[in-house]
């Protein structure tokens, strides 16, 4: 309803700025005759001063003089005026001024509502904040789309819908500090949920470059309250617990994270990396396996040290895997050490149990990619 009252005030607007001109006329004979008279009775009256000697008769010349220039330019102003109008100028005769004030009238109102609706939406309902939110946009507008909700929420502070749909926002865009006091502002107005809690927990350790902080544990806490099995705030509270000196407690969590995992899921490595550090550090050596840059400097070594190292470094690591079936970084890494060592058949044989072992696509996916770039055909395609 606003957008058409809003649309009736622009079409009578415009409507007024061609009907203006067309309502001026010009100034009517009678009115001129009127004023030719005031400056002929200040003529005389200029001349009985004089005679009273109450003006000098330098002064009454200039009068005199100022006077019959007034009435010249007034009879120039005339005989314009009487030759427009002979020539049916002077804004047109009335008949045509009635045809343009009509056309005006329909014309405009008709030829904006036929451009609206060629051109225009009416048809489509209003969108609410949070829809044009979520909806994608292109990084040219988000910030113009920022200052709209800022505006609206510094006119409507209590909008807990419109804080908790603009944290996320914030948080996109590198604004923890606000993305913080957005999340609390929301939670004071509609009260604690999951994901606003969550939220919140991430902003404070986003502001405070990934410390999990008192207050960002008690929100984690409370968003896994809510909800047990949202990953999220148990990937935090793992962290949380690393961080505490916790090793133990953080990869029960994460252990217990990764079990409920789908296995497409796509933060799975960030929790098995997150894993692998809460083991000791000779037992992470073992879990990584040899590195390229391992195996590079291997080869400086004398060739009996060199091939002891390598060999028991990438027998760690097969061994795992059979364990592990499904860490694909570390079957990418072992077909890569058993290809620069020259095993060829067992590299083969890695991308075949890789292919067996690996349950998401994706991961399956980087393994055939290797595979294809090394030039290395799986075991079981050469059978």
């Amino acid at each position: 309803m606003l957008l058409w009252i809003i649309i009736a005030a622009l079409t009578a607007a415009a409507i007024l700025a061609v009907l203006a001109p067309l309502a001026r006329t010009p100034k009517s004979r009678a009115s001129a005759a009127y004023a030719a008279r005031v400056y002929r009775d200040q003529l005389h009256e200029l001349e009985r001063d004089e005679a009273d000697s109450r003006i000098s008769p330098t002064e009454a010349k200039m009068a005199r003089a100022e006077i019959a220039r007034r009435l010249i330019a007034l009879d120039e102003e005339l005989h314009s005026r009487t030759g427009q109008a002979a020539a049916g100028q002077s804004g047109g005769s009335p008949s045509a001024r009635r045809v343009v004030s009509l056309v005006a009238l329909t014309g405009i109102p008709v030829l904006s509502l036929g451009l609206y609706l060629a051109l225009g939406a009416p048809d489509k309902p209003g969108e609410p904040l949070a829809a044009r939110l979520s909806a994608p946009v292109s990084p040219d507008n988000v910030e113009l789309l920022v200052a709209k909700v800022e505006a609206h929420l510094a006119k409507n502070p209590e909008d807990g819908r419109g804080w908790e749909v603009i944290a996320p926002v914030y948080l996109s865009l590198g604004r923890a500090a606000d993305a913080t006091q957005a999340f609390r502002t929301a939670i004071r107005i509609l009260g604690a949920s999951a994901e606003r809690n969550a939220g919140l927990g991430e902003a404070i350790v986003t502001a405070e470059d990934g410390i999990v902080t008192a207050e960002a544990r008690s929100a984690f806490e409370a968003a896994h309250a809510l909800d047990p099995k949202a990953p999220g705030p148990r990937f935090y509270l793992a962290l949380a617990a690393e961080q505490a000196g916790k090793p133990e407690e953080a990869k029960r969590v994460l252990q217990a994270l990764l079990a409920d995992a789908p296995a497409a899921a796509p933060w799975r490595p960030a929790v098995e990396a997150a894993l692998a550090k809460t083991e000791p550090a000779e037992r992470q050596t073992a879990l990584a396996g040899p590195t390229q840059e391992d195996v590079a400097e291997a080869q400086n070594m004398a060739e009996g040290d060199r091939s002891a190292m390598i060999e028991s470094m990438v027998t760690q690591l097969a061994a795992r895997l059979k364990d592990e079936p499904d860490d694909v970084e570390g079957w990418l890494r072992l077909i890569r050490s058993y290809v620069v060592l020259g095993r060829v058949d067992a590299a083969a044989e890695a991308g075949r149990n890789a292919l067996v072992g690996v349950r998401d696509d994706s991961g399956r996916k980087r393994v055939e990619a290797l595979l294809a770039d090394l030039r290395v055909k799986p075991a079981e395609a050469t059978q």
